[in-house]
């Protein structure tokens, strides 16, 4: 028969679950972070906008330095230039929206319509050839939700160029920050959980340690109640029947002494003359 014990949640989870576990506290801190700019970012979506293109020229900078290292590393001079070439347009590009933020905040949003917009054709077609049975309506809106909003970027482009990003950042953000928090609220239960377990293991082994404790004691006095009384009642025994013993053969030697007095006198005593006929 299965107990309550059987169904409870796992505790050892690895050694890298376990240290998350003990710094859930920081998981929290990041996700209230997360939310706040998140907040802060859809107060003023320009601005996060700006940010999010500068955070792309970074990548692009960072991705065209490597693809420059990467090229001498290549044997072949086709390769070589090829790589070369692409280093050098990450690097431009990356250079471009530092140049002119805007820009580069209108280039990709519309790259971002663009590609919600045949995302969402993608995702219509593929739920109607999905097989019965399966969820294909669920993906019919997803994708009808997403060739909307692309078309929507698209139709206020590039006006949309100014918010778009921004708004998508913030949103972003607080999704994030959202998520991390429950995370780090998911193991502090597993926290508060594991040590609930470990106290009742350790006061139920110390419990079972005490009652072994107590028990022994009160055994030990019971045997030896019971070992005294025991003893009491054979050594009572046994001192009545040496008693007994030594009674019988007092008796019998002080009876063979009195029967040979008995005789000795008996013997040394004369006999009575016998009565004469005269009288």
């Amino acid at each position: 028969m299965t107990s309550s014990s059987d169904f409870r949640r796992p505790t050892n989870l690895g050694p890298g679950v376990e240290a998350l576990r003990a710094k859930w506290g920081w998981i929290v801190a990041l996700g209230t972070i997360y939310v706040l700019v998140g907040l802060i970012a859809l107060y003023s979506v320009v601005m996060a906008t700006v940010a999010s293109v500068f955070v792309v020229g970074i990548m692009m900078l960072i991705a065209g330095v490597a693809e420059v290292i990467n090229a001498f590393q290549v044997k072949s001079w086709g390769k070589f230039f090829l790589w070369i070439l692409l280093g050098v347009l990450y690097i431009l590009a990356g250079l471009v929206t530092f140049e002119n933020p805007l820009l580069a905040a209108a280039l990709l949003t519309l790259v971002l319509g663009s590609a919600l917009v045949a995302s969402g054709i993608m995702r219509i077609i593929l739920a109607f050839n999905m097989k019965e049975g399966t969820p294909w309506i669920a993906v019919v809106f997803s994708g009808v939700v997403t060739f909307l909003l692309g078309l929507i970027i698209l139709a206020h482009w590039p006006v949309s160029s100014l918010y778009i990003l921004g708004l998508f950042l913030g949103i972003d953000l607080v999704f994030a920050g959202v998520g991390w928090i429950g995370v780090g609220l998911g193991l502090k239960g597993l926290a508060y959980e594991a040590h609930q377990i470990a106290g009742h293991d350790a006061s139920r082994a110390e419990g079972y340690e005490a009652g072994q404790k107590a028990g022994h004691e009160a055994g030990r006095a019971e045997g030896y109640e019971a070992g005294r009384k025991t003893g009491h009642e054979a050594g009572r025994a046994e001192g009545y029947e040496v008693g007994q013993k030594a009674g019988h053969e007092a008796g019998r030697t002080e009876g063979y002494e009195a029967g040979r007095k008995a005789g000795r006198d008996e013997a040394m005593t004369p006999p009575e003359p016998p009565p004469s006929s005269e009288t």
